[in-house]
């Protein structure tokens, strides 16, 4: 699928575009698609087919590292519950899916806040960024492009509120339409749209200031080297360096 004009500078479009680590479901997750028929599915079919997509935007809404395993059963747990209210003709899968994950990543949030610093620590001990697909054609720079892109995709998601976040995953990121992100979330469309502007223009502050940051911090580090560089010199011209 192409992208769509998203609306962000092209440097925000390039990260949010940038392709993300996917964990397998049990056995492998792409030799098990989900049935072209919505009556084939169940949920261990389900539970094959789109437990890549469950973990990646728990992660993407904000749930540690540490807690995705149980966030992500938990979700199935939900899905096997609730199974029989489930209405292909009236929903899909992923928007009632991300429904389902976005309660549970909020609920899992509130209970890392409960359960105090101690976690929080050890889930920032533990925390590591989405890692990069490989490709047969992906070279160690193009790797380490796609890794840099994630981290600081992560970064730029923290900048939102839970609503802007969940539409810009489901439009931006999972290329979803904003009227079916408006049924994932239970908002009118119009909120939605209100949403997802908001969100980009956040998203877009947020690149700014961490690039202003990262250009005052190789100023920096440029000074700091030019300094070295003249006592080096001076010394020479002395008879040696500088105490």
């Amino acid at each position: 699928m192409g992208r769509r004009p998203i609306g962000h500078s092209r440097e925000v479009e390039a990260i949010v575009n940038a392709p993300a680590g996917r964990p397998q479901a049990q056995g492998d997750a792409g030799a098990h698609p989900a049935p072209a028929d919505p009556a084939a599915l169940t949920p261990r079919r389900l539970y094959d087919s789109h437990f890549p997509f469950v973990w990646r935007n728990l992660r993407r809404l904000g749930v540690p590292d540490v807690l995705l395993e149980d966030a992500a059963q938990d979700v199935f747990l939900v899905v096997h519950r609730r199974w029989s209210s489930f209405d292909a003709g009236w929903s899909s899968v992923q928007t009632w899916l991300f429904g389902i994950l976005m309660r549970v990543a909020r609920n899992h949030r509130r209970s890392l806040r409960r359960r105090g610093a101690w976690l929080v620590a050890s889930t920032d001990d533990t925390l590591t960024p989405t890692p990069a697909v490989a490709s047969a054609d992906a070279g160690p720079a193009d790797l380490v492009a796609r890794r840099e892109a994630a981290v600081l995709l992560d970064r730029l998601l923290e900048a939102l509120d839970d609503d802007k976040r969940a539409v810009l995953v489901l439009v931006d990121i999972e290329q979803l339409s904003v009227p079916q992100a408006a049924e994932a979330l239970d908002v009118n469309l119009n909120t939605a749209y209100w949403r997802l502007r908001a969100a980009r223009k956040l998203l877009d502050k947020a690149l700014g200031r961490i690039r202003a940051a990262e250009e005052r911090a190789q100023d920096l580090n440029r000074d700091r080297n030019g300094d070295r560089d003249r006592d080096r010199h001076d010394g020479a011209g002395n008879g040696g360096p500088r105490p």
